[in-house]
């Protein structure tokens, strides 16, 4: 299975009624996320499912990285890539998937950074606005030796 996790573009400060959950993202975080869209097309990424946080800026994001890529799919907004979520309930969720599977997944930190740095069995540290992380799962996720790096995208790639 290949997973790649993607933290959400730069988000304007709360100006809704909504608060936290209501930030739009920026200028600069839809460029983020398009940036992002056009290097996981460059790279050969095609999803089978779109797993996005609600909250609004994951979404917006998920769908500006979508419209780069060929994905007919839903974007589905899923409680388990909520900021205060635990990672070990995405991975109980992409443990049900089949092996051939390619999930993208869009979310925040400091959830994303956790998530890798437990699927890769170390500490990833940082996870930048629009960051992506390409992860190949080889056995039950959170179990030790479960993935391997492909590589990381921050504005640019490292393999």
């Amino acid at each position: 299975m290949l997973v790649t996790l993607v933290r959400h573009g730069d988000a304007r400060s709360s100006d809704s009624d909504l608060g936290d959950a209501g930030r739009c993202l920026s200028t600069t975080g839809r460029d983020e996320a398009r940036a992002t869209g056009r290097a996981l097309a460059e790279r050969g990424v095609t999803p089978t499912r779109v797993w996005s946080s609600p909250l609004v800026r994951a979404v917006q994001t998920a769908e500006l990285i979508v419209g780069e890529l060929e994905y007919n799919g839903v974007i589905e907004a899923r409680d388990d890539v909520y900021p205060d979520s635990r990672p070990r309930d995405l991975f109980g969720a992409l443990a049900r998937l089949d092996a051939d599977a390619d999930v993208l997944v869009v979310g925040h930190m400091p959830y994303m950074a956790a998530a890798a740095s437990e699927l890769l069995g170390i500490s990833v540290g940082g996870f930048a606005t629009g960051a992506a992380f390409r992860i190949a799962v080889t056995s039950a996720p959170g179990s030790s030796k479960s993935a391997t790096l492909v590589w990381r995208w921050v504005g640019r790639f490292i393999d």
